[in-house]
């Protein structure tokens, strides 16, 4: 929300102050005088690459996210394990770039003083964002699920910088009610709150009007990306796709598997993975009660190796990087009969990653499932209906994290 973005500001700012302030401190007690301007300046230029990797390390660790922001008992192990982390890339460029400073005495302070420093601060600020008196009161008025939905949300935490004293259902809502401040658009500040659609508030016709004006030239840039990037992840993805495939062929059977998926504007097409179960069951029911992941196979999918010949279908231009995930074309009939706003997801080229993938954590797996997938959807057209370059950052930030961590998205 407004409230969460201004904070989310806040904090960015005040992490790269505290990190340029942590040099400048570091490099006092290295020497124990006031550092010069020459002499900060010598050192800061080379540190100016540490501090954006620190930034980007702070959001994959999860450190701008309203949801983690205040949990006291995560925030200083997250804040030292980012700050280890990038001390440790830093320390290793410093090494091979050829530079005159003398790194080793200044990162380790630089270590210490910063993880201070960002721990002190973040502390302060969460003392700030949850202090109750603080909170704007709000009159909320709109009915059904979502609105319910919003308003227990808001108020049982302190999270937000609002709170709701009442909510009045839309029919019977009046202009002067008690004096607190009235919030009618329930569906954007639903979308701010949770980072999804509310499906019951989604105005089809007004989001389909805003697609073709506002997104040629990021679609076309985002094309462009797709094929640098796909060719330059070929170069790494070659070598680690041959050995997988000889080892499955040892394995005895095929090492590669296609199935068959929904993509743009319902056009089906042929997604290539590295095998990693006993057969291809194509979504069969009866064949997957058969079915199950091999030894190996688990090892490709905690690794994500079994996905990279789908570098393939991005150069094809059947995959982007970051989209909604393909379906099989038997769940997807299943969703568009019971899902009126389903067929939308299919407006845009589906992803490697997506928005859903990093914040829907009970996605649905295996065979149909409508209810899960209505929140997954919600997810998929908040997608659809913000993306941009930033949120394709934050995406790829987000899944970084969990391929470093080995876990599912």
């Amino acid at each position: 929300m407004a409230f969460d973005r201004r904070e989310t500001a806040i904090l960015l700012i005040g992490d790269f102050l505290i990190l340029v302030a942590s040099l400048w401190t570091a490099l006092f007690l290295r020497n124990l005088t006031i550092p010069s301007l020459g002499y900060f300046e010598e050192n800061v230029v080379p540190f100016l690459p540490i501090f954006l990797l620190s930034l980007a390390v702070f959001y994959i660790a999860g450190l701008y996210e309203k949801q983690t922001r205040p949990i006291r008992s995560v925030m200083g192990i997250r804040i030292f394990g980012a700050q280890v982390a990038t001390v440790a890339i830093a320390s290793i460029l410093f090494f091979v770039l050829p530079l005159t400073i003398a790194p080793k005495t200044i990162l380790v302070l630089y270590l210490v003083v910063s993880v201070l420093a960002e721990s002190s601060w973040r502390f302060y600020r969460m003392k700030h964002e949850s202090r109750e008196e603080e909170r704007v009161p709000v009159v909320l008025v709109g009915s059904g699920p979502a609105a319910l939905e919003l308003y227990d949300e808001v108020n049982s935490s302190n999270t937000y910088m609002i709170r709701f004293t009442d909510r009045v259902e839309t029919r019977e809502a009046s202009v002067g009610r008690a004096g607190d401040r009235i919030y009618r658009d329930v569906a954007s500040l639903y979308e701010e709150v949770f980072d999804r659609v509310p499906l019951d508030y989604l105005d089809a016709a007004q989001l389909l009007e805003s697609l073709p004006r506002q997104r040629s030239l990021y679609d076309g840039a985002k094309r462009i990306f797709d094929i640098a990037l796909a060719l330059a992840g070929a170069v790494v993805a070659i070598p680690l796709v041959v050995i997988a495939a000889l080892a499955l062929l040892l394995e005895g059977g095929m090492p590669f598997f296609s199935h068959e998926r929904i993509g743009k504007d319902g056009r089906r097409f042929h997604l290539w993975k590295l095998r990693s179960m006993l057969l291809n069951d194509h979504g069969d029911p009866e064949l997957q009660k058969k079915n199950r992941v091999t030894t190996l196979g688990r090892i490709l999918r905690k690794t994500r190796i079994d996905e990279l010949p789908q570098l393939w279908n991005v150069l094809m231009g059947d995959l982007s990087f970051i989209g909604p995930r393909p379906e099989l074309p038997k769940i997807a009939e299943v969703y568009e009969r019971e899902i009126p706003q389903y067929w939308m997801r299919h407006l845009i080229t589906p992803g490697l990653s997506g928005w859903a993938q990093i914040r829907d954590y009970d996605a649905p797996r295996g065979g149909a499932d409508v209810e899960r997938t209505r929140k997954k959807l919600s997810f998929d057209l908040y997608y659809l209906k913000h993306r941009s370059f930033g949120l394709d950052v934050a995406i790829t930030l987000k899944t970084l994290r969990a391929l470093l961590s080995f876990s599912g998205v």
